[in-house]
């Protein structure tokens, strides 16, 4: 069987959004490596998504945007019976062409902003058009039942142990910090044990959630390490966030509050996921649309009540408690 060498430039939504499609083309080859940021690569090492993975922001492999690259990517490229390029560069696709002197597969790590069709969708059809994939139905149908219908957790992990994270890649899809207090003081009353996530880029967030006295907070630095807490846990409760898609992979029952970004689009992909955003709305998601900008009292967000994301989510919590299983 062939190798097949994946590169990857985006972060971590956007990559945990191509694990569907990777387990796939793991089947037909016999070995699946990366070359992404290295945080992304531990994490699909950790997760066995990927065998082995490159550091994009390594030197020499930087060197492939230069006119020259380095002769040992040169070399570890070119044993790659496949590769494919999810980026926007056709000077990169071109590149690597050269060097290994077949053509990669290049494909856009997103649709088209005005195509409403999910991200793990968009990829897997142009997988399909390059025939490493077999044609399947769309996610709505449930096109991953059996790769996404699976618990990753622990066997003994802790029902009552919610991860709640209230920080996205960006500041306009931040349901308000003081929504998800409430919600952890609401889940503590009916004797769960919420505890607070903060990647780096919500490290900001530190000092007002560490004012209360019984309040755990961990300041992740590693995706492992949040994989680690992920697999204990019994449910999930953030953003539209690359935490969230994290999380759902997982199979934790997870509730993402969505605002100005599209569902449509973004959302999370899992055995036990809902999205939480008011249904009738005047104004469509805006988040990516260029020509339209996110206005500064968001009423997709104003609508959506600690009490509504609570109900939504024991709803989940105990549909999967009842009907728990390990794949």
């Amino acid at each position: 069987m062939a190798k097949l060498l994946i590169i990857h430039q985006g972060a971590l939504g956007d990559f945990v959004a191509t694990f569907p499609a990777i387990i796939r083309l793991k089947k037909r080859f016999c070995r699946t490596d990366v070359l992404c940021q290295s945080k992304l690569g531990k994490l699909a090492c950790e997760l066995d998504i990927a065998d082995q993975y490159f550091p994009l922001e390594a030197a020499s492999f930087s060197s492939l945007y230069s006119d020259a690259a380095d002769p040992r990517v040169q070399n570890i490229l070119r044993t790659y019976h496949e590769i494919v390029l999810f980026s926007y560069s056709e000077q990169l696709g071109q590149t690597i062409n050269k060097i290994t002197h077949k053509k990669a597969y290049l494909i856009h790590p997103r649709a088209d902003v005005h195509q409403r069709i999910h991200i793990t969708e968009h990829i897997l059809s142009h997988l399909v058009k390059c025939g490493l994939a077999d044609p399947l139905p769309p996610v709505s149908e449930g096109i991953f039942s059996s790769v996404f219908h699976r618990d990753r957790r622990e066997k003994q992990y802790d029902p009552a142990r919610i991860l709640i994270h209230p920080g996205s890649g960006g500041r306009k899809k931040f349901w308000h910090l003081s929504n998800f207090t409430q919600v952890e003081t609401a889940l503590r009353s009916d004797r769960f044990m919420p505890e607070f996530i903060l990647g780096p880029a919500e490290h900001f967030l530190a000092k007002s959630l560490q004012d209360h006295q019984n309040r755990i907070v961990h300041t992740i630095s590693d995706l492992t390490e949040l994989v680690s807490l992920l697999k204990i846990a019994g449910g999930f409760i953030g953003n539209d966030s690359g935490v969230s898609h994290l999380a759902a992979f997982m199979g934790l029952p997870a509730v993402a509050v969505f605002g100005p970004s599209d569902p449509e689009r973004w959302r999370p992909v899992g055995r036990a996921v809902s999205v939480v955003r008011p249904a009738d709305l005047d104004c469509s998601p805006c988040f990516e649309l260029t020509h339209q900008k996110t206005c500064d009292k968001q009423e997709c967000f104003d609508r959506t009540s600690p009490e509504t994301v609570l109900g939504v989510f024991y709803e989940l919590w105990q549909k999967n408690l009842k009907n728990h299983y390990v794949v």
